[in-house]
């Protein structure tokens, strides 16, 4: 029986490139062995290599003579992903024809991928030292008022925020993105790593908490049945799994 799978284009894409992080890959190898339609969608996506050759081939005679450069190896942590049959090296041979063919002919370099909102707030929060927060010392009433100021933007009560052992409140503040409140909360752990938990409006359902990186900063994230949320902070995912899991009680309690 052919069970089905939920991967994303770009999910299978970094498979093939051998781009895809060891979870990832680990989990679509995996649903390969079971799973034909996930099968078919890969071969569709590993581009063949021939029509793309012959199309470049016709230009090399008037192309502009390319600047040498040094080849790298492929790191080690790539090899290993590589090796499998799905016919990576084509894939990325292909890929890259492609892309000469695009600029020979006037298509121009692709387009950037969009940005989420994890990848914008992990942006931000890099920029995040000690010295940033270590000045912000709100009052209870202060931390009660930003506090309150926030639920209002978001349409979520954070007044009944947990304290969580090792993190010190700081501060509450209303950002944006994509026309929808972006609430961050900034803590500062006992030695001094600044840590954030960001609260969006979100119709993704309910999901567990995922743990992962962005930015060179560990981040958590999961969802309640209206609402995206993320912590994120520090090189440390250990502190951060135990303080991620305090925030999600809280979150589901309160949605419930």
């Amino acid at each position: 029986m052919s069970i089905s799978h939920s991967f994303s284009d770009e999910d299978l894409t970094a498979f093939l490139d051998g781009e895809a992080a060891d979870a990832l890959h680990d989990a679509i190898e995996q649903a390969l062995e079971t799973d034909m339609a996930l099968a078919d969608r890969m071969a569709s996506l590993d581009i063949p290599l021939a029509p793309i050759v012959a199309a470049f081939d016709t230009l090399l005679d008037t192309a502009p003579v390319m600047p040498e450069f040094a080849v790298t190896e492929t790191p080690p942590a790539k090899a290993k992903r590589m090796n499998w049959g799905w016919g990576i090296g084509t894939f990325a041979t292909g890929l890259a024809a492609g892309l000469a063919v695009a600029v020979f002919t006037g298509f121009g370099t692709p387009e950037p991928a969009p940005r989420g909102w994890i990848s914008f707030v992990a942006s931000y929060q890099a920029l995040y030292t000690t010295a940033t927060l270590q000045g912000a010392t709100p009052s209870a009433d202060e931390a009660k008022m930003q506090l309150a100021n926030v639920s209002d933007a978001l349409g979520f009560d954070l007044s009944t925020l947990p304290a969580t052992e090792g993190l010190t409140f700081k501060r509450a503040q209303i950002l944006g993105f994509a026309g929808k409140p972006l609430i961050q909360i900034a803590f500062l752990r006992a030695d001094g790593t600044p840590v954030a938990l960001c609260i969006i409006p979100s119709g993704a359902g309910d999901k567990p908490i995922n743990m992962g990186a962005a930015e060179g900063l560990d981040i958590a994230r999961w969802n309640t049945s209206d609402f995206g949320f993320l912590l994120i902070g520090g090189q440390d995912a250990e502190p951060l799994a135990q303080e991620a899991e305090t925030f999600r009680n809280w979150s589901t309690d309160i949605a419930t």
